[in-house]
């Protein structure tokens, strides 16, 4: 508690009135109660250059106690320009006659306001809970912020463990994620969502994590009871992704990429439009990886062959959309495997390090 009161004192306050004897009296009252950052202006231009100066020295001011009909700016014209242009709580300063441009502040995003004749003691009360509620939100973010930097730690960890379990999961994983970015773009995705397929690319086969290395590696078909057990895998994967905010725009496309259009899929049966666009992208391009790679159950297939076999089924097993987009990808390369010169042959924890930094899926 000592330690949050102690942070609090030293946020920075600036004390913005054309009267001189009030905006002394609160700067010296702030002072008094241990305030360590408190700094005084006497008109909207020179709020608007301490505001501007504290940004630029990374010293931002937290509380602005603002008086209204400011000589240059009458009226609420300093409190709109402040309040639209830098992230710092306002408390509006007004005389009795001023009641309703303060009512009219607090409906625009004044944090509080204070109506003459000035009682010290109470704006004392009002700053310190104005001041509160900012240091606690402050706090959430950067402890939501940790949090996240840990779940990402641990994920990259578990990608490597994936990786020595089953080394193939490395370069399929990075060739679905190359592959179905690129089927996002030519189907006109934005930046952002072109990156998040590609995380839910990187991450797909994460719940294998789950699945025995013995029926991972199996050299022939898979007999009904391990099949059910690999089927768990997406559910496994979204279930270790869930609690990672900054990934909840891709867990739906994780879960959902082995459903089918027409239904019999897997791990709910959903149909058509039902199945997230992202996990049918994921869906066939993972498919046309699977059948060109060596597995330990199957040799290779041409390109040309593994295509025609996705164009036969489109509509059944396939988006018809993603289909034609998937098409014109690899007419462009000459259908050729998936790996190319975009990819460098990093680690899946290095792969997904380089996505996550660039894109927040949800804030």
């Amino acid at each position: 508690m000592l330690k949050a009161q102690k942070a609090i004192r030293a946020m920075r306050v600036l004390v913005v009135d054309s009267r001189l004897e009030e905006r002394k009296a609160v700067a010296a009252r702030l002072e008094q109660e241990g305030y360590e950052f408190v700094q005084e202006g006497s008109s909207g231009e020179e709020a608007i250059r301490v505001l501007s100066r504290g940004l630029a020295l990374r010293q931002p001011v937290d509380l602005v106690l603002l008086g209204l009909n400011l000589p240059d700016r009458p009226g609420l014209e300093a409190f709109e320009e402040i309040h639209s242009v830098f992230d710092v709580a306002t408390i509006l300063l007004t005389a009795p006659q001023e009641r309703p441009l303060a009512m009219e502040g607090m409906a625009r995003g004044a944090d509080d306001y204070l109506q003459g004749p000035l009682n010290l003691g109470l704006l004392l009360l009002k700053s310190e809970k104005v001041l509160t509620k900012r240091f606690l939100r402050r706090e959430l973010r950067r402890s939501t912020s940790r949090n996240e930097t840990l779940f990402l730690n641990v994920l990259a960890v578990m990608a490597k463990v994936l990786e020595a379990k089953d080394p193939y999961t490395r370069s399929h994983s990075e060739n679905v994620s190359t592959l179905a970015s690129s089927v996002a773009r030519e189907m006109g995705f934005q930046d952002d969502e072109v990156r998040r397929i590609g995380i839910a690319g990187i991450l797909h086969d994460l719940g294998k994590m789950g699945i025995r290395e013995a029926i991972l590696k199996k050299p022939g078909p898979l007999d009904p009871e391990e099949r059910e057990v690999v089927k768990r895998h997406p559910v496994i994967a979204s279930t270790i992704l869930e609690p990672i905010e900054q990934l909840q725009g891709a867990l739906g496309y994780i879960k959902y990429h082995h459903e089918r259009v027409d239904g019999t899929g897997y791990p709910e049966g959903l149909k058509g439009e039902e199945i997230p666009l992202g996990a049918r992208i994921i869906h066939a391009t993972e498919a046309y990886d699977t059948m060109i790679s060596r597995r330990s159950y199957s040799a290779p297939r041409p390109p040309q062959e593994a295509l025609e076999e996705i164009r036969s089924l489109s509509g059944m097993q396939f988006d018809p959309q993603v289909v034609e987009a998937l098409t014109s990808v690899l007419r462009r390369r000459g259908q050729m495997a998936v790996k190319d010169q975009e990819q460098t042959g990093r680690s899946l924890a290095e792969l997904l390090d380089d996505l996550t930094d660039k894109v927040r899926v949800k804030e």
